[in-house]
């Protein structure tokens, strides 16, 4: 028999948890489950009264983003403006290799100045608005995602026509040193 130190009563061996070394908790099995149950339910009310609080402090963000979600497609005018736009530079066909998927298209400028330029105008439907406004200027073309960075990370020259040129001065190379064969 044991005295558990919470509730005070004697109780035998087997009303206690035993540790793995074969001893025995001062406190008994009872107390210890009425005190996890106790820590769980406050533990319970401190997460909703948290949660109560999170929400009040963010319920204009929240709706916000409901709204957002529940709102109708605003990319509408968006791709309604690029497709006049790839229209007016000539159709749905890279400039450089042919690609006619249209999710790979994209407007380039000729001249390289893109950066600077889109810092003047914008990006996306300001763009566009800008090129519909001034009537669809020289100097800008229809390319494939993979042309339009390539042409700028290989100094304004595409890939596909470097590669081409490329590979061209190596045939003249190799046919200029075809030796005939030595007879003897």
């Amino acid at each position: 028999m044991k005295r558990c130190t919470r509730c005070e009563r004697r109780k035998p061996l087997r009303a206690y948890y035993a540790d793995g070394r074969g001893y025995h908790r001062h406190v008994c099995k009872a107390c210890v489950n009425e005190q996890w149950h106790r820590l769980g339910e406050e533990s319970k009310a401190w997460i909703r009264d948290h949660c109560r609080r999170w929400f009040r402090k963010h319920q204009r963000m929240l709706a916000s983003a409901t709204d957002f979600v529940s709102a109708p497609p605003r990319l509408t005018q968006y791709y309604r403006l690029q497709h006049d736009t790839i229209m007016a530079y000539g159709g749905y066909r890279c400039a450089c290799c042919g690609i006619d998927e249209p999710f790979f298209l994209t407007i380039d400028h000729v001249d390289g100045h893109g950066v600077q330029h889109r810092r003047k105008t914008g990006t996306g439907c300001s763009f566009y608005k800008w090129l519909r406004d001034k009537g669809y200027p020289e100097g800008f073309q229809v390319l494939c995602s993979n042309c339009n960075s390539g042409r700028h990370r290989n100094g304004g020259v595409c890939p596909h026509k470097y590669r081409a040129s490329q590979r061209a001065k190596t045939r003249r190379r190799k046919v200029s040193r075809v030796r005939a064969p030595r007879r003897g």
